[in-house]
């Protein structure tokens, strides 16, 4: 009787290792397995483990939050319709609105939202993908090693990208689409700027706010910009001071428009620091952009100290942790979303998500300025657009949706991503149990599934098609917007590529802020680089009045007036070129295949009449 029980239970310990054993080289089995902890995927564990999934998130590197915790990007973008409208929606609205109040301001406060996310949800930091085991299109395992050096394997029914370097996505070998390089004709990759988000002290908010509405609208718009803005929370634009920096490592860096948060206490973050040439599947371009913005902090410092009142006893504060990712590798989706479908107003039968948002192209390499393509009222963003073609069961969430390098200018916005990745996890809830995957989804399965949503959680995927801004627009326009050589300015079409490159008297003008633009056949530039390459100084532009007063770097007494149509685009006000150099007294000539313009004079230019 002994002997059988000690036998009994040598099996029961021999059974008992031999399980530890396989959940020691095992993650076990899960329902949803979310690769990398980027914000907008941690809305999809929540509700898919709220409604009972079994979720396992693995984060590749040391760190959690991505973009919002590592990379300190804090400036909350907001996505509105064309009346001024909110169109956030679903859990991440909580965030806007604790952030809007100031509840919401400081790193360690997102971290407490963050973890309030993912609490009750397995993680696993430092799991770094080794092998995708795939069977008929459909991935059935992934194998990882841990920190400690353990080697893992889980299986799921779905797997999801949600890092900003397509870890799970390149370990399944898709097929990069083509990116920013096929806009710019550029022979190498390219990629948005990520940026160095830049931390400082000593601000003086209520200074700099007060002195700002004291001011009226010409001293405005020329200290700060025509659109520039400043309240008790945020400001943004300041593209006159922008331009005056020089960096120090011009082709590495770049100084746009200011986007600061006021974290209060004399805190703040901005969001304006961007660096070049960064892939985020290269620790080694990371770092040494990470380098080259530590260097032009202080002075950037020193910058803002001389140019912005209630900032001349900013001091540094402190350095990010990693870089905020704007873009990486498009890859083939179900639906791939074009610029045309965002202006339109496009919604979709499949829609997971009501996008916002200004199809905003950030500098990269090829073009350090950026540009806006124009601005969407509400859109659709279809279920097609987060689901992997390579793959049965493979979801992409924030940065990775699929769409054109253009279009991807205002979809991959968090309030855009955050919500579709949310109702994908629900959707995912509603769909257990069944035979049905999301690629297998029907018409009358999503209309259903939208009207649940209205429902139960007050979310409304379906609030009808948005404003068209290509009503008139020929074929042939649509099929330049899509490419990105179409600016929509107002009511009218820029073309702004392949770009211009303008001279005068052989020199030529660098234009920091905004390259030149065609308007109706005309060519418009920004009024600061052109009249100062022609002597003018101490500019100031009347919007009202259609004027703009200066003095001559040769006459500095003398304050002179013209009158010139004026243009807004991105925040920089834009003048006619030929206009502009005919009052001068100088010539322009055209060379229509090279894209170039020569300004040149042939006496000494008449002065403009005195005010």
């Amino acid at each position: 009787m002994k002997k059988t029980i000690w036998i009994g239970t040598l099996v029961v310990l021999v059974a008992a290792l031999s399980y530890l054993g396989y959940r020691y080289k095992t993650g076990g089995k899960a329902d949803l397995v979310i690769i990398g902890t980027e914000l907008e995927g941690m809305y999809m564990a929540k509700r898919a483990h709220e409604l009972g999934l079994r979720v396992t998130i693995l984060e590749p590197t040391a760190g959690v939050g991505g973009q919002l915790l590592q990379g300190e990007m804090l400036y909350l973008d907001e996505t509105f319709d064309d009346k001024g409208n909110s169109i956030v929606q679903g859990s991440i609205k909580q965030l806007f609105q604790d952030y809007y109040a100031g509840n919401i301001r400081k790193k360690a406060d997102f971290e407490a939202y963050f973890n309030g996310l993912i609490r009750g949800i397995p993680l696993t930091k430092d799991a770094v993908l080794r092998e995708a085991r795939t069977e008929n299109g459909t991935v059935k395992a992934l194998k990882y090693v841990t920190s400690g050096g353990r080697e893992k394997t889980v299986e799921a029914d779905y797997f999801v990208d949600n890092t900003d370097n397509g870890a799970l996505v390149d370990l399944l070998g898709a097929q990069r689409l083509p990116g920013l390089e096929a806009l710019y004709q550029s022979p190498q990759k390219e990629y948005m700027s990520a940026t160095y988000m830049m931390k400082f002290k000593g601000v003086d908010w209520e200074k700099f706010y007060s002195q700002f509405w004291k001011m009226n609208k010409a001293e405005r718009m020329t200290m700060y910009g025509p659109e520039t803005y400043v309240d008790a929370n945020i400001a943004y634009g300041f593209p006159p001071i922008v331009a005056r920096y020089e960096p120090k490592n011009p082709d590495k860096v770049n100084l746009r428009g200011l986007n600061i948060l006021n974290q209060k206490d004399g805190d703040i973050i901005i969001n304006a620091l961007q660096v070049y040439d960064v892939d985020p599947s290269d620790p080694q371009t990371v770092k040494r952009a990470m380098d080259y913005a530590k260097e032009e902090m202080p002075r950037i410092r020193d910058h803002l100290k001389q140019h912005i009142t209630g900032f001349q006893n900013i001091e540094l504060n402190g350095e990010p942790g990693y870089l905020y990712i704007r873009e990486y590798n498009h890859y083939p989706t179900e639906y791939t979303l074009e610029a045309s479908d965002l202006l339109s107003g496009q919604m979709y039968w499949d829609n997971v998500s009501v996008g916002g948002y200004f199809i905003d192209i950030q500098g990269s390499r090829s073009n350090r300025e950026g540009f806006a393509i124009g601005r969407p009222d509400k859109y659709g963003i279809p279920l097609r657009s987060y689901l992997l073609k390579d793959a049965d069961n493979v979801i992409l969430t924030g940065k990775l949706v699929g769409a054109t390098p253009v279009a991807y200018g205002s979809a991959r916005i968090q309030p855009n991503g955050a919500l579709a990745a949310e109702s994908i996890g629900i959707l995912l809830a509603r769909l257990e149990g069944t035979d049905i995957g999301l690629k297998a989804v029907t018409q009358n399965i999503m209309a259903s599934f939208q009207q649940e949503m209205k429902d139960t959680y007050g979310i409304e995927l379906q609030p009808g098609r948005g404003n068209s801004k290509i009503t008139g627009l020929s074929e042939s326009d649509i099929a330049e917007l899509n490419k990105g050589h179409i600016t929509l300015l107002g009511n009218n079409q820029a073309r702004t590529l392949p770009f211009i490159t303008v001279y005068f008297n052989n020199n030529e003008i660098k234009f920091t802020a905004h390259k030149p633009v065609i308007v109706d056949g005309k060519t418009w530039t920004p009024v600061e680089e052109l009249m100062h390459a022609f002597g003018a100084r101490q500019i100031r532009i009347d919007l009202d009045k259609n004027e703009i007063q200066y003095k001559l770097a040769t006459d500095p007494e003398r304050l002179r007036t013209i009158a010139a149509p004026i243009h807004i685009l991105n925040n920089r006000i834009l003048v006619n070129l030929r206009e502009i150099s005919d009052l001068f007294g100088y010539k322009t000539y055209w060379d229509n295949l090279n894209r170039i313009i020569t300004i040149y004079s042939d006496e000494l230019a008449p002065l403009a009449p005195p005010a």
